[in-house]
């Protein structure tokens, strides 16, 4: 008996809530119906953002060189604190301004997308993959979203919870999330809070930013990869081959074959030429929907592959800082640099994972279009199906500006440059 579930544009639209939320706050509007007169207003607030944090990468910058001129070992601690905040600003920035100046590229994306969502009623195991999709995509996501929130609260609660203890009379120091060169005293009154609050703004603007185009970066992928399963599916269930004493029920093929026998639009090639044009309409269908996924995974990699690039490059040097400061730095019962190391292990692996699954998809409707009935049909079908099976080989992917793969492979990669780099570190070290 098939079991038939129901989906709709809903569950697709969820998917996206988290990130068209971080997406307003950063001042960038995607498939909103918008005046002309907003979409200025909504402009200036990006690009205010967006050169408020190359100012403050500026002034941290100027505040470095100063460090490295005066080269005593305090100033030698303070440099490894500011290089991982100094990186997560320019990651912030170098992936989000294509977010701007493309923004049909991502407009059509979540379109085309939205358009190949299922709706309606779907067989039992399309719905299997929706479900583990849908469930994947809200862990990740809200995962994600929490290691960021709780990095930023971090950063900056407990700097405000002294100055109001400072204010209450308790004899605290003024001390600051950042090392900004700023042309007057930081710390007097008056100008501590101002230069807290200034902080404050450019670490909200640095988390918005990085999470709009994480998040967009790991929902593409999911949806991309899910298609190509979706698409597995099809293939299996094109070509159906009554089972005998060869194949028995037990074998896919064999389970194929009852969970589709009685319905309406059953497809047997062995029965009259009629379900032939039955079947090559649905591999019409399957191949532009190949070569459509095809397109878009090249859409997010012209997006997001310089963006990769950097971040793959840097994320090395920012684990490393990030642990150095955890082990030596940093107090037990800290957790600023211990929320930063978390976040940006779990920002890599995401990307990385999802990229990995994106090429495990592609692969899988290969395997797929041979595990299918392809032996019970016609020669012309045998013809199209090995073409098409032929392409499918070739695994559909991400890379990191050209140089490497996003897999899971790089994310080995990573975290093994980020380990040596540490540990030569480590050895280096001497505080006394």
């Amino acid at each position: 008996m098939t079991i038939l579930h129901i989906h709709s544009l809903a569950e697709y639209d969820e998917t996206l809530a988290i990130a068209y939320k971080m997406m307003k706050f950063s001042g960038i509007r995607v498939n909103r119906n918008d005046s002309p007169t907003a979409k200025k207003w909504w402009n200036f607030f990006f690009w205010f953002q967006f050169i408020n944090l190359m100012i403050s990468f500026y002034l941290n910058s100027m505040r470095f060189r100063e460090i490295v001129m005066e080269g005593s070992f305090d100033d030698i601690t303070r440099i490894f604190r500011m290089l991982p905040c100094m990186g997560y600003m320019i990651l912030a920035m170098v992936k989000t301004y294509k977010m701007v100046l493309q923004r049909s590229v991502f407009e059509n994306l979540i379109n085309e997308l939205r358009g190949m969502w299922p709706q309606g009623h779907v067989l039992d195991d399309d719905h299997q993959v929706l479900k583990n999709a849908l469930t994947e995509i809200n862990y990740s996501v809200r995962g994600y979203y929490i290691c960021n929130y709780l990095l930023g609260v971090s950063f900056i609660v407990p700097f405000y919870i002294n100055v109001v203890r400072r204010a209450l009379g308790t004899e605290i120091p003024r001390v600051l999330p950042y090392n900004y060169w700023m042309p007057f005293n930081q710390t007097s009154p008056g100008y501590y809070e101002f230069t807290l609050t200034l902080q404050f703004l450019h670490t909200v603007s640095t988390l918005f930013f990085m999470l709009s185009s994480d998040l967009l970066f790991c929902i593409f992928l999911s949806h991309i990869s899910t298609q190509f399963d979706l698409m597995s599916n099809r293939i299996k269930r094109l070509i159906l081959v009554p089972t005998d004493q060869q194949l028995i029920k037990e074998y896919p093929l064999g389970a194929y074959y009852k969970a589709t026998t009685g319905e309406i639009n059953e497809i047997d090639v062995n029965t009259v030429a009629e379900d032939e044009i039955k079947i090559k309409t649905e591999l019409v269908f399957l191949i532009m929907r190949h070569r459509a996924l095809i397109r878009l995974a090249n859409d997010v990699e012209e997006m997001f592959s310089f963006a990769l690039f950097i971040n793959f490059a840097y994320s090395s040097i920012i684990i490393c800082f990030c642990a150095f400061c955890c082990v030596q730095i940093e107090k037990w019962n800290e957790i600023m640099y211990k929320l930063f190391l978390t976040t940006t292990l779990s920002q890599v692996w995401l990307m990385s994972w999802h990229g990995n699954k994106l090429i495990e998809a592609s692969n899988g409707f290969s395997v797929a279009i041979y595990n299918s009935g392809w032996y019970a049909a016609s020669q012309k079908i045998k013809t199209i199906l090995f073409i098409m099976m032929y392409r499918s080989q070739k695994p559909v992917f991400v890379t990191t500006y050209g140089f490497a793969k996003i897999s899971l492979m790089s994310y080995t990669t990573i975290i093994k440059t980020a380990w040596s780099y540490f540990t030569l570190l480590l050895n280096t070290y001497q505080p006394n």
